[in-house]
């Protein structure tokens, strides 16, 4: 399992993922095709976002209506087909937090209740769409774990990072065979 976790993420880390502590959007992104390359097919990203109320949610899927895609210009063949299919790329496992839809804005911090109302989402993120789309198109699996900080307050939860990973091994490994195809 290889995890990409916003620098500020102070918990415990499970030794045995190789966690890269996101510094920068190419460089993410760079880490998360070294990882598809090397065969990695389970990934654990992790983000900061804005909901109606402090709690963690694991992504069931995600709007992306604005920003580029890493997606676009020349296609990485070794990676995957020109235009991968995204259905199911998300895992969510039970655990203690919330599941539901997550959407892409340019800055989570200046959103607004309106924006979320119009996405139709339950948290508002800036990073890790793009690494999961990335790590979609090289046929891995996801699961996106979402700190979710409340219009007026600041969730200042441990990130349960452990408990995600090992939700999500337990999930894959019963689920999906080492090439993501479901059983």
């Amino acid at each position: 399992m290889f995890a990409v976790l916003p620098g500020s993420w102070k918990c415990d880390f499970p030794e045995y993922i190789s966690i890269h502590l996101r510094a920068g959007r190419e460089e993410a992104l760079d880490c998360v095709r070294l990882a598809l390359a090397e065969g990695e097919r389970l990934f654990l990203i992790g983000a900061e976002g804005v909901s109606s109320r402090n709690r963690w949610i694991v992504a069931s899927d995600h709007i992306a209506l604005f920003g580029s895609s890493p997606l676009i210009g020349s296609n990485r063949e070794d990676l995957g087909p020109r235009f991968p299919s995204l259905m199911n790329l998300y895992i969510t496992p039970d655990g203690p937090w919330e599941k539901g839809i997550i959407g892409r804005v340019p800055e989570w911090r200046l959103a607004t209740p309106a924006e979320l109302s119009v996405m139709g989402t339950d948290a508002l993120v800036s990073e890790g769409v793009d690494e999961a789309e990335v790590a979609g198109h090289g046929g891995a699996k996801v699961i996106f774990l979402v700190r979710c900080h409340g219009w007026d307050s600041v969730n200042t939860e441990v990130p349960p990072v452990r408990e995600a990973a090992e939700a999500a091994l337990n999930l894959f490994n019963s689920k999906f065979t080492g090439g993501g195809e479901e059983q």
